[in-house]
């Protein structure tokens, strides 16, 4: 079951790390084969890895120190000129002693063919080496590229998934959580997960498969050293556990910080124009620096930690390794121990502790993605937006029904209260009142943007919860008083990169709705690009581009929320005689501007969440109600004259 979260505060539900690795793993099972090659090939690298330090040993106190050699020849039986003799130190020289008792001296041949032999196996060895650093090359390129491969693809699913999920949210979450903090869930934490799958899960794996071999290694070299490095591990675990309880929360601050900084950037690139004609350049600058400022310092507890937790790894490993030398070294002088495996001892610390240096970066990334995959989780796991029983796909008749409408948006703090009217199809009706009076959360209610908490509304004769929300709002055009035009052409805008339609049927349809004239203006007709929301038209071009597109997908029902508020008055001419034209329509008009809707058939007057009064134009006029005092108030000169 889907728990809401509240998003205006970004507060976190706290997660266990397992719950999170779970959550990520149902992405990752899908590309199953894809982690087994990554796997193998992981393994085969780390078995790879410990074999050079034992080879190594074997190359210094078999082969290359002489004496030690010597020494393990002692006691065998050689062939020399068809005679066996056992090699043997006396002193400090070696003799043959023949099976007859005689005693000679070791001949020249003898210590050559044993320097001989122990040049072959050094060369030998020193070729296997090469084989091995070679197949561990090829190892772990594969493992790095399968791994990379992984990481994309979960990620890119994850990002798919979490953008559909961001589309079925419903409108409440659009009006509380600023676009840029979306934006920073989608993209930069996203982002932080391909870090996850490239750089660490594997990694982590390997790292405690090679901490286990290199054990076994160093064991069956020298059950004396390993002991004597047995102690590092209490002290390892407790560092990290004290690491990963600040490393995370110093995460969680600098992802929730980065996020506010994302919002104030989104909002206030925006509003540059406004921040420009009210000159407030030096007050939001100084807003930035606040923000930038409090990103920094959640980012400066972060370094904090991590700067501590490494060096201290350091001086473990150095601690480590000197007691390693000094264990070693007094077995050496005893004669109990070869130098290579003093070597050998040596090389395994360092490569013990190459994963444990790296763990602090390591579970830098592995906070700062499970961090990222709370935020991604906690969207996922919002309420997705009520469709309805959603059996309903075809409209009927396009007429719209209130019956008894009750609406607020937080607890009952009601905008609408015992909301009844009827428009039938085809109708052209208009809605006015003051601001904050209601009129806005009805077009919200219309197109199920928003649920009533009582009452009813119907669509063509059928409850608005029946409907499948996709196929009813195709049915209802909105055209606000800002209209959003995406980046692309202008074409491309009108059809909503819809390639059904021919580019003869958008021009003669423009012609009918007198956008045509306006396009002829611009350097590339309908193929001029559009900026980013149509900042290179006016207010009234994209009104009209806002009723072509609405014309164009034969929209049953069309609403315009204040959509003549900001045009001149040749435009809004223009937007009206093309309204006049849609008489297949429903249309319902929001407006301020009065005199824009003194031709519709039916005028409904919103206050204080109630409709008040109902009738024509005249017929309202000569009730010298509330319309009559709105209409007064914003044509004092006419209303004299009239009287």
């Amino acid at each position: 079951m889907k728990v809401p979260m509240k998003n205006s505060n970004e507060q976190t539900v706290t997660r266990s790390d397992w719950r999170i690795f779970l959550r990520l793993w149902r992405y990752t099972r899908k590309y199953w084969y894809i982690l087994l090659i990554g796997t193998v090939l992981m393994m085969l690298s780390a078995v790879l890895d410990v074999m050079p330090p034992r080879i190594i040993q074997k190359a210094i106190d078999d082969h290359m120190n002489k004496v030690h050699r010597f020494e393990r020849l002692d006691g065998r039986w050689v062939e020399i000129d068809n005679g066996s003799y056992k090699l043997e130190k006396q002193g400090t020289q070696y003799v043959l002693k023949g099976n007859d008792g005689s005693v000679l001296p070791a001949p020249r041949e003898l210590v050559m063919k044993v320097k001989l032999n122990d040049y072959k196996m050094v060369i030998w060895l020193g070729l296997t080496m090469l084989l091995i650093l070679t197949t561990r090359f090829l190892a772990t390129y594969g493992q790095v590229y399968a791994m990379n491969h992984l990481g994309q693809k979960v990620v890119y699913d994850i990002r798919m998934d979490l953008y559909k999920h961001i589309m079925m949210l419903p409108t409440s979450f659009f009006d509380k959580t600023p676009s840029g903090r979306v934006a920073t869930r989608i993209a930069n934490d996203t982002q932080n997960l391909t870090e996850f799958f490239t750089s660490v899960i594997i990694s982590v794996v390997k790292d405690i498969f090679l901490i286990g071999a290199i054990f076994f290694m160093m064991y069956k070299m020298s059950h004396y050293l390993t002991l004597r490095t047995l102690f590092i591990i209490p002290i390892i675990i407790v560092a990290s556990l004290i690491f990963r309880h600040f490393d995370r929360k110093a995460y969680r601050l600098v992802r929730t910080k980065l996020a506010a900084l994302n919002a104030f950037l989104a909002e206030n690139i925006a509003g540059m124009n406004l921040i420009r004609c009210f000159n407030k350049e030096s007050r939001k600058l100084k807003e930035f620096q606040n923000v930038s400022s409090d990103l920094l310092n959640a980012q400066f507890k972060q370094l904090m930690v991590f700067s501590i937790f490494r060096p201290m790894m350091d001086l473990v490993y150095y601690l480590v390794l000197t007691s390693i030398i000094w264990f070693g070294a007094g077995k050496i002088f005893a004669g109990e121990l070869g130098f290579g495996v003093l070597y050998a001892f040596a090389s395994y610390i360092d490569m013990f502790f190459a994963p444990i240096r790296d763990l602090s970066e390591k579970y830098d990334i592995l906070q700062n993605a499970f961090a990222s995959s709370e935020k991604i989780f906690g969207l996922m796991d919002l309420n997705v937006e009520d469709r309805g029983k959603g059996h309903v796909h075809n409209l009927n008749k396009a007429s719209v029904r209130f019956e008894s409408v009750w609406f607020a948006y937080e607890g009952e703090n009601w905008v609408l209260k015992d909301v009844s009217f009827e428009i039938e199809e085809g109708e052209k009706v208009a809605f006015v009142g003051e601001t904050g009076a209601g009129k806005s959360s009805i077009i919200n209610l219309i197109n199920g943007m928003y649920r009533p908490q009582k009452g009813k509304i119907f669509i063509g004769d059928v409850p608005l919860e029946e409907y499948d929300l996709g196929s009813l709002r195709r049915k209802i055009a909105v055209v606000q008083q800002d209209v959003f035009l995406f980046s692309g052409s202008l074409l491309d805008n009108i059809k909503l990169f819809d390639g059904k339609f021919s580019n003869e049927e958008i021009e003669t349809l423009s012609r009918d709705l007198y956008l045509h004239e306006f396009v002829e203006r611009l350097p590339d007709g309908y193929y001029t690009e559009v900026l980013e929301r149509g900042s290179r038209l006016s207010a009234g071009e994209r009104q009209l581009v806002a009723l072509v597109r609405a014309a164009l997908l034969k929209s049953r029902i069309l609403v315009l929320d204040e959509a003549t508020a900001n045009v001149d008055v040749h435009t809004e001419y223009c937007i009206q005689q093309a309204l006049k034209k849609l008489h297949d329509m429903t249309l319902i008009i929001i407006a301020h501007r009065l005199s824009t809707i003194k031709w519709v058939d039916r005028i409904y007057v919103v206050h204080a969440g109630r409709i008040v009064e109902v009738g024509s134009h005249d017929e309202l006029m000569r009730m010298k109600g509330l319309y009559y005092e709105l209409y007064r108030v914003q044509y004092a000169e006419e209303v004299k004259n009239d009287g």
